[in-house]
């Protein structure tokens, strides 16, 4: 029986072109739908729920009404600061299709690999220039294993290479599917400690340590942590991490701290903003950081990309 091309379809909400902090060259960076964490810093709300959703921005609004018109639910309204009842939407988009100023927009569409790789495909002389490729993000991709898997195979057949941005929380079976056409991940740590990460992501770090040592003897991984201040930036958290992985063989780390670049998104959302409970590690502490990962060998860089 042939493959079914629905049972592996995935919501994206973005493909980015020329992307460089995504893997090593020049990339085209593909971001699905859907996360099992939900971290507290989350820099793409967008991309947690596996289901399309609804952008309001506010600024784009002429206040024309036509929206109103033709929600089935009535959840719409012309406050600005408060345009859906998310609770009453149901998704039907007609909103997106009244509005001529952009005001609505669909976050996410269904999208088969095959449509994804001939999107990717059209970029492959700059791959081979840089030694770039493409990189699927999320989101978690290992919440899409059928799609990730054949989307990654496809690109092999095309001499394009994979790359794996991943939380590495995923039952293992998935993980070894994936791995099968995958050339590098990029996993993220973001706390040795397993009730530490818990509290901060939703989710124990059990599986995702355990996947990490299924990674490291499958192909070639390199770790980042997103540093939050007073979570996961303490001596103690930094030092186990390092000899973790070098109990790994993992010898590449990129340290990125807490930006607030998805802000807008939650506005975006009807969401509230969570950052203002977060501070940014401050430059002298990421270099302290630096230093104590330095110091055991370790090739270490500040923000992610892979020269």
């Amino acid at each position: 029986m042939g493959r079914n091309k629905e049972d592996d379809t995935a919501v994206i909400t973005e493909i980015k072109r020329f992307a460089t902090h995504d893997g090593p060259g020049i990339r085209t960076t593909v971001f699905v739908k859907g996360c099992p964490l939900r971290c507290k810093w989350c820099s793409n709300p967008e991309t947690l729920n596996p289901h399309p959703e609804i952008y309001f921005i506010a600024r784009k609004c002429k206040e024309c009404g036509e929206c109103l018109k033709v929600c089935p639910e009535n959840a719409i309204s012309m406050d600005k600061g408060h345009k859906i009842d998310r609770g009453k939407c149901t998704l039907c988009m007609r909103c997106v299709e009244a509005c001529k100023n952009g005001a609505f927009q669909t976050v996410g569409i269904g999208m088969t690999p095959e449509d994804v790789a001939e999107k990717i495909a059209v970029d492959y002389p700059f791959y081979v220039h840089s030694g770039g490729g493409m990189t699927i993000s999320g989101g978690e991709p290992l919440s899409q294993p059928d799609f990730t898997a054949r989307l990654f195979e496809i690109c092999h057949e095309k001499n394009i290479s994979t790359v794996l941005d991943t939380s590495g929380y995923a039952k293992r079976s998935d993980v070894e599917q994936v791995l099968k056409h995958t050339d590098i991940v990029l996993l993220d740590l973001k706390h040795m400690s397993a009730r530490e990460h818990k509290r901060w992501t939703g989710v124990s770090n059990r599986l995702i340590l355990e996947n990490a040592k299924l990674m490291a003897a499958m192909c070639e991984v390199r770790v980042s942590l997103p540093l939050v201040a007073r979570i996961n930036d303490s001596e103690e958290n930094v030092r186990e991490m390092v000899e973790f992985m070098l109990s790994l063989g993992i010898r590449d780390i990129d340290v990125e701290p807490l930006h607030k670049l998805g802000e807008s998104k939650y506005e975006f959302l009807g969401l509230k903003s969570p950052f203002t409970d977060f501070q940014r590690i401050t430059d002298e502490r990421l270099d302290d950081i630096v230093r104590i990962i330095g110091s055991y060998g370790m090739k270490v860089t500040k923000g992610r990309m892979i020269p």
